[in-house]
């Protein structure tokens, strides 16, 4: 077996937004954190407590001109939930576009699929 320089885990994650702090606003009300106010000065805003892995990162490309934001069509990550019913009606509260219905992927594994504001889909999933 060969050594490699790269670690086997992820390390960061980048939802790309149009609006950082719409995007701030929208997934703290979503996990139900407070807002990082002085986190809003930069380009990017990392929803994570500090330490925490992997980061996920929402990112305007501010200091990007040329970036032409496209939503990511296909589920870019996941998060988890305990209670995936309740998970649906947070996020339709939330005013999240096309909440989809939930789904068994196989035994112990269920899942659902929706868009935050930006239009990028992403999944919830609950393990049991």
């Amino acid at each position: 077996m060969s050594s490699s320089p790269l670690l086997n885990r992820v390390d960061g994650v980048f939802i790309h937004v149009r609006n950082l702090r719409r995007a701030a606003e929208w997934y703290s009300a979503a996990f139900g954190v407070p807002l990082k106010e002085e986190e809003l000065q930069r380009h990017y805003y990392t929803l994570n407590v500090s330490g925490e892995q992997p980061w996920v990162t929402l990112d305007d490309h501010g200091a990007d001109p040329a970036f032409e934001f496209q939503p990511a069509a296909h589920p870019i990550l996941s998060f988890h939930s305990r209670d995936l019913s309740a998970a649906r009606e947070h996020l339709r509260t939330l005013g999240a576009l096309s909440v989809g219905e939930i789904e068994e992927a196989h035994r112990g594994l269920a899942y659902f699929v929706f868009r935050d504001p930006d239009g990028n889909a992403l999944m919830v999933l609950q393990r049991s």
